[in-house]
């Protein structure tokens, strides 16, 4: 089952990547969708589940980013009409240590000693419901022109080290800094917060942060594998920041180099997908005075980090100190994620 909806998204960007013009091609994630969230539990979905959800409402129009189940829906009221098709998604339960189960599922590529059962859920977005409760949170437009003071502040808050001016943009591990050209260079300010929204996803793959592999030269898979992570690690923070989403200026070589990647391993997308979460939890976790909710799996299907910010204004030393213990705790929270 898990094959089967890793396969299937790989397959449909596979097939946009294949048959459209990489200039002019537009991925599920670009635009203003907001982050998918469950109707009953009010959590974001996360990893392969937001672009399964993504695909999903780019495929048929939906611009309302609520889903739910049957039951869950039938619970608050509403009923699913009929004929309509269902999107599926996935979570995975962690199974109680010594079980039977668990020794039935184990997986060597899980972390040693957390084994998880993956279970399916099918889900309908709101626009397929009758009767649906009306919104209880306020609607972004999704349509932002500029950046709001929130994403300054959010990038003040991971204390990245940004160097403005030259001609590209580009995080370099060997100094742990983040190189940008000038904002006035960029087309608009939506295009300049995409493009370090990309580069501080980048700034978490550091061995002392989440340690990804950033080794890869610019042809090698894993140059590949990397900047996909980046893209969609943008594309969510910008999501939750209510920012539409732009092509980064390098989005066609960029969109060519991961047709090969997809067609040799179709979980790819779900890795990255899972990697670019992680390094949006970890940025968030680098906001001042966040409660950032662990993430729970349920036979919902929403399995999400519930984000709230309590306070925008500058942290104290000691708050930003817990707030980087809070962060290593949380990636060892989420390090145990199936996806």
């Amino acid at each position: 089952m898990p094959n089967d909806l890793h396969t299937r998204v790989a397959a449909a960007i596979l097939e946009q990547l294949e048959t459209a013009d990489p200039a002019s091609w537009t991925p599920p994630w670009h635009g203003a969708d907001p982050m998918p969230r469950n109707a009953s539990t009010g959590r974001r979905y996360r990893g392969i589940k937001i672009l399964a959800l993504w695909c999903a409402a780019q495929a048929n129009g939906y611009t309302d980013a609520r889903w739910a189940t049957y039951r869950q829906w039938t619970a608050l009221g509403a009923q699913v009409r009929r004929a309509e098709r269902s999107t599926l998604v996935l979570f995975y339960k962690e199974l109680p240590r010594g079980t039977q189960a668990e020794a039935e599922t184990h997986d060597s590529k899980k972390p040693a000693g957390v084994p998880f059962v993956a279970r399916a859920a099918h889900v309908f977005n709101v626009a397929q419901v009758d009767t649906a409760p009306p919104r209880t949170d306020t609607p972004s437009s999704g349509t932002t022109i500029l950046p709001p003071p929130a994403f300054d502040r959010f990038v003040t808050a991971t204390s990245a080290t940004i160097h403005e001016g030259g001609t590209r943009a580009c995080y370099v591990p060997a100094t742990d800094t983040i190189h940008m050209p000038a904002r006035a260079s960029f087309h608009s300010t939506k295009d300049y917060a995409g493009t370090l929204a990309h580069e501080l996803i980048h700034w978490t793959g550091a061995p002392h942060r989440l340690a990804r592999d950033l080794t890869g030269r610019f042809d090698a898979r894993s140059y590949a594998a990397e900047e996909l992570v980046a893209e969609l690690g943008a594309a969510f923070i910008l999501a939750d920041l209510g920012i539409a989403r732009v092509p980064h200026p390098n989005h066609a070589a960029y969109y060519a180099s991961w047709a090969p990647l997809l067609r040799a391993n179709p979980h790819a997308l779900a890795t990255a997908a899972t990697q670019g979460s992680r390094a949006a939890d970890y940025l968030t976790t680098l906001q001042p005075r966040t409660e950032v909710l662990a993430e729970r799996s349920d036979a919902t299907g929403a399995s999400a980090a519930s984000t709230t910010f309590l306070n925008e204004s500058a942290a104290s030393a000691p708050m930003r100190a817990a707030n980087r213990t809070r962060a290593t705790v949380d990636r060892q929270r989420v390090s145990r994620e199936a996806i």
